[in-house]
């Protein structure tokens, strides 16, 4: 089966949504989708995937105890192996992106640079830093969004702020993240201030969001029922992070997906429906 497949394990595609939905949200804003679109994504997910791959392999000792079934963990993919499809995905990338914008291309080696090595390696490890390793996140999305952006267009204003928005979305929501890891975490957010309070400090960053969100779909009427999607999705984080955060972690990590994605493809699917 293919999800038993190790080197489609190790890819982790769910977290590769997030790509797909900041492709999404640039080409209805620009109103423009084509081909491009589609090697933008599959270039992203590399990125994206590959930058997992360093972060597992620099995690190897730890996840033998904490995620003993994890590909490299397991020793189903060598260390040697890993590093080897970790460099195909990026090379891959990159030259997509090269073809399709230089600073494409740009955006995706400052993401491996920012997102891979600095996220995990020992010397920097942002990755236990709280609120830095969101911080890197967002960062490596919001060139992403740049970079996708600049295939189609010159950089402007409304570039800048979708981009603005990505960042703000990822760092808000992400910091949910650590409830479900909460046990084995050394530095957390829940660690550092009490579960309650870090429930409280997520509830607020839910309603940061809205505010990039708003101002895109402001000359827009069509995509206003796309910040009703969001409002939707944030109270159903709220939900959870008002009861029980820890023990249903790993549910409130999928609601944190779908609202990093799901409204961005409905400003995709409103855009498109507008212009039938």
């Amino acid at each position: 089966m293919i999800q038993k497949n190790p080197y489609i394990e190790i890819l982790k595609l769910k977290g590769s949504l997030v790509d797909v939905s900041v492709v999404a949200i640039n080409c209805a804003i620009l109103g423009m989708w084509d081909y491009r679109a589609f090697f933008v994504i599959l270039a992203g997910i590399m990125i994206h995937s590959g930058c997992d791959i360093i972060n597992d392999i620099f995690d190897c000792e730890i996840d033998k105890i904490c995620k003993p079934q994890g590909a490299i963990a397991s020793s189903r993919i060598s260390i040697k192996n890993a590093c080897l499809y970790m460099l195909i995905l990026f090379s891959v990338a990159l030259l997509i992106s090269l073809h399709l914008s230089f600073i494409l291309f740009l955006c995706l080696l400052a993401g491996i640079i920012i997102g891979g090595i600095m996220y995990s390696h020992p010397f920097f490890r942002l990755k236990d830093i709280p609120g830095i390793a969101m911080l890197n996140m967002a960062v490596c999305f919001g060139l992403e969004s740049i970079g996708m952006w600049s295939v189609y267009s010159p950089l402007t204003f409304d570039g800048l702020l979708i981009a603005a928005y990505i960042f703000i979305l990822i760092f808000c929501l992400t910091f949910m993240k650590d409830f479900k890891d909460v046990d084995g975490d050394i530095n957390s957010l829940p660690l550092m201030v009490g579960i309650r309070n870090a429930s409280k400090i997520c509830i607020l960053l839910t309603v940061i969001p809205l505010i990039p969100l708003i101002h895109l779909v402001l000359d827009k009427n069509e995509l206003y029922l796309s910040v009703l999607v969001y409002i939707g999705l944030a109270i159903s984080c709220i939900q959870i992070l008002m009861n029980d955060p820890v023990s249903k972690g790993k549910i409130l990590k999928n609601r944190v997906v779908m609202t990093l994605t799901i409204p961005n493809f409905a400003i995709l699917a409103l855009e498109i429906m507008s212009m039938v």
